[in-house]
């Protein structure tokens, strides 16, 4: 299976896991854009949600490696980018990341993950979980054959919520 096809069948899990942990809510997955250039969609993100009183704007990356480069992430700072978001009451702008060799899922808020980039780093790092100058929330997860079983709701719990108002991640 190529890389590409990995990142879109993580899609498909992270719809199903996202179904899984909030039944009877919104998720809706914008599809890219026809183009004849790869990589230039210019949706903000995959996947837009309710839940919980609050909008999530959710993309979903996957990568082999330990870290993944802003260059793979150009939804984080382009024009009506996921940054464009950060800060918007109740709107949580989030990037999910599966690290394929490593079996894990984290999920960065865009504010975050730009601070990461404004401090001069060029990727997002498997490391940086062990970095208290970022907040990287690393997604209970459960390996399947192939793919993680991943228990979003960890987003919601009190100890993150309360971690994301106090770094002004979202209001």
């Amino acid at each position: 299976m190529s890389n590409s096809a990995y990142g879109k069948k993580f899609e498909d899990r992270f719809k199903e896991d996202w179904k899984r942990c909030f039944p009877n809510t919104f998720l809706f997955r914008l599809k890219d854009q026809i183009t004849y250039y790869k990589d230039t969609s210019q949706n903000p993100c995959d996947f837009l949600a309710m839940n919980n009183g609050y909008m999530w704007l959710l993309e979903c990356k996957e990568t082999q490696e330990g870290t993944i480069n802003f260059s793979k992430i150009p939804q984080l700072d382009r024009d009506k980018g996921l940054k464009d978001y950060i800060g918007v009451k109740d709107v949580q702008p989030y990037i999910i990341v599966w690290f394929r060799k490593h079996d894990k899922v984290i999920a960065v808020p865009a504010a975050e993950a730009l601070k990461i980039k404004n401090d001069g780093h060029a990727s997002i790092s498997l490391k940086m979980l062990n970095d208290s100058s970022y907040y990287i929330i690393e997604i209970p997860s459960v390996k399947l054959r192939v793919f993680l079983e991943s228990d979003y709701t960890y987003l919601l719990s009190e100890d993150v919520i309360n971690e994301c108002k106090t770094r002004k991640c979202f209001n």
